[in-house]
C-alpha cells in the first residue's frame, strides 16, 4: 500500500483550520467591544454621607468608596460599622435619619430608550429607601454603570438636652422587713 501525499488537500486543511481560528478571534474582538454592556457583579460601591444640622441645612457631604467582602452584598455588620464610624463628625454627634440605595438596574436594550424618551425616565426608579438597618443587596449592573451605584446615609444633628437640677427624679428605696411572726390561733373547747 502506498501513501500518496497531496499538497492541495493539506493546504485546504490548513486553510480550514485557519478559518476556524479566525472566526473565534473575530468573535472575541467583537465581544470585547460590547463587554461594557453586560451585567456584572458589583465589588465596590460609593458611600455618601450627608450631615444635616439643627436648622435643617446640609452642613457637610462626605464620600468614600467601599470594597464589599461579598459581591452585590453589604452585610449588616458592615453597615453598623459604617454607621458607628461616621455618626460623629467635627465633635458633633449625629443620628441616622435615612438610608437610601441607588442601584442602576438598566438593561443594555433599554439604554437608548432611557436616554431619548423623557417620559420613560420617570418609570425607571433606581433610588430605594432602606427601612431597617440590615444587609443591603445590589442587583447586577451593566459594567459601564458600576460607578453610579451608591448608598446614601443621611444624618441629623443630635440635640443635647441640658438637665435641670430642680427637675430631677429621685430614687426611692424601700426597706424590706423580713421580721414577720406567725401567730397560731388556738381553738377553745
Amino acid at each position: 500500500m502506498e501513501i500518496v501525499y497531496n499538497k492541495q488537500s493539506d493546504g485546504l486543511n490548513n486553510e480550514l483550520n485557519k478559518l476556524n481560528d479566525d472566526w473565534i478571534h473575530n468573535f472575541e474582538k467583537t465581544d470585547k467591544l460590547y463587554q461594557d454592556f453586560y451585567k456584572d457583579d458589583l465589588y465596590y460601591t460609593n458611600l455618601q454621607f450627608i450631615y444635616i444640622n439643627k436648622l435643617n441645612e446640609i452642613e457637610k457631604i462626605k464620600q468614600e468608596s467601599f470594597l464589599m467582602s461579598t459581591p452585590n452584598y453589604l452585610s449588616r455588620e458592615e453597615v453598623i460599622g459604617i454607621l458607628k464610624k461616621n455618626s460623629i463628625d467635627n465633635s458633633k454627634r449625629y443620628t441616622l435619619l435615612s438610608i437610601l440605595r441607588y442601584n442602576v438596574t438598566l438593561d443594555a436594550d433599554d439604554i437608548k430608550l432611557f436616554l431619548i424618551d423623557k417620559d420613560i425616565n420617570v418609570s425607571f426608579n433606581f433610588l430605594d429607601p432602606i427601612k431597617n438597618i440590615d444587609a443591603i443587596t445590589f442587583e447586577k449592573t451593566i459594567h459601564m454603570f458600576h460607578d453610579l451605584n451608591d448608598v446614601f446615609f443621611i444624618f441629623y444633628e443630635k440635640e443635647f438636652k441640658k438637665i435641670d437640677e430642680n427637675n430631677v427624679t429621685k430614687r426611692i428605696y424601700f426597706k424590706h422587713n423580713n421580721n414577720r411572726k406567725t401567730i397560731r390561733k388556738q381553738y377553745k373547747d
